[in-house]
């Protein structure tokens, strides 16, 4: 059953259902939506204190490591992991996807705001698949990064070879 739930998904359909809600009503919703919260974070961090007291730290990365467990420990700032760690390990990923369009994508840093920021090519084919492949890594690994902001890297300048042109042979 796991393998069918998304945490992106899954916070979009909490968005859509406050949506929904009466203008009047929604400020109760998003209470609610915070009491759960706080409760299961408070439950994961006691989990989290139990495991690592029974198994160590291993075996706490070694939950981390699930998609779902660790979208979780992230959204409570509970993961092992730094979040500039798990970003990083996303942009290698990344790169192996995307081969030889790797070298158009640079990891520029972390905003305070968990902002990733990434640098892309504005010239080349598939800038579009770029950016996805990049989304995707990143927010698989760090659900708790506030978004992806790619800056366009100016194209550089076309080089021109200036040189000296044969003489085209004797007499000439």
């Amino acid at each position: 059953m796991t393998d069918q739930l998304d945490p992106a998904a899954i916070a979009e359909r909490i968005e859509e259902v406050l949506d929904r809600l009466d203008p009047r009503t929604r400020p109760v919703g998003e209470e609610v939506v915070r009491l759960l919260m706080r409760f299961y974070g408070a439950g994961l961090e006691q989990a989290v204190g139990i495991m690592r007291a029974a198994g160590g730290d291993q075996l706490v990365h070694r939950l981390a490591s699930d998609p779902l467990v660790g979208a979780l420990l992230a959204l409570h700032d509970l993961h092992p992991v730094p979040l500039r760690q798990r970003v990083e390990h996303a942009m290698t990923v990344a790169a192996r996807k995307l081969g030889s369009h790797a070298g158009d994508v640079r990891l520029l840093g972390i905003d305070d705001d968990g902002t990733v920021r990434v640098e892309v090519s504005t010239t080349g084919c598939g800038s579009t698949t770029v950016r996805e492949v990049v989304v995707e890594e990143v927010t698989a690994a760090s659900p708790d990064a506030a978004g992806v902001d790619f800056v366009e890297r100016a194209p550089e300048p076309t080089l021109l070879q200036i040189g000296v042109r044969g003489t085209g042979g004797p007499g000439r």
